[in-house]
């Protein structure tokens, strides 16, 4: 559907499902946005027809937008904030994912939600330091063994340095050290 005729079907504030990344036929884990459009449909570009939601900081392209109804959007909003509870224990953060409210957070709802966010992914980098940790000294045990070695070559080489450098990769903490100037 283009942008004229979604804004001809459609108003502003009309109950959508939102998939920002990838439709959920293509990646059914990525994330979805259960929301209000908060504009008109335009042409981005001249090529892409897109709409702001709220929740959302970045345009959707309408192709990535599913109307619902009212009905519709009351249960699946329901159904998220449950299927949260039960997942955490508690109601989720409302940042980075489906919004817990419509329209725009205030700074004083907004900072702390920001500092829970913040701490909870601080509190998980020591786990995923450790696990690249072990897949590097994994990795690197299987000497000869050709799969480990391209792994190595092709896939561990993308990481940015300063990961492989904390996942204890000691050619990666040479390399970050050369590159700031110090010595290894």
């Amino acid at each position: 559907m283009n942008a004229e005729t979604f804004n001809s079907r459609y108003p502003v504030g009309t109950p959508v499902v939102a998939y920002p990344a990838c439709r959920p036929e293509d990646h059914p884990g990525d994330r979805r946005l259960i929301t209000r459009t908060r504009s008109k449909a335009q042409v981005l570009g001249g090529h892409t027809d897109v709409v702001w939601v709220d929740g959302h900081s970045a345009c959707i392209a309408l192709s990535h937008v599913d109307v619902v109804s009212e009905d519709e959007f009351k249960a699946a909003r329901a159904a998220g904030t449950a299927a949260a509870v039960a997942e955490r224990g508690a109601l989720p953060v409302p940042v980075g994912g489906t919004p817990e409210r419509l329209g725009h957070a205030t700074p004083a709802e907004t900072v702390p939600a920001l500092l829970a966010t913040i701490k909870e992914l601080w509190g998980l980098q020591s786990p995923l330091i450790d696990a690249l940790n072990t897949v590097h000294q994994s990795m690197t045990s299987c000497v000869g063994d050709e799969w480990a070695e391209e792994w190595l070559g092709e896939v561990w080489t993308q990481l940015p340095l300063q990961v492989r450098a904390a996942a204890g990769d000691k050619d990666a903490v040479d390399e970050l050290a050369a590159s700031r100037g110090a010595a290894p």
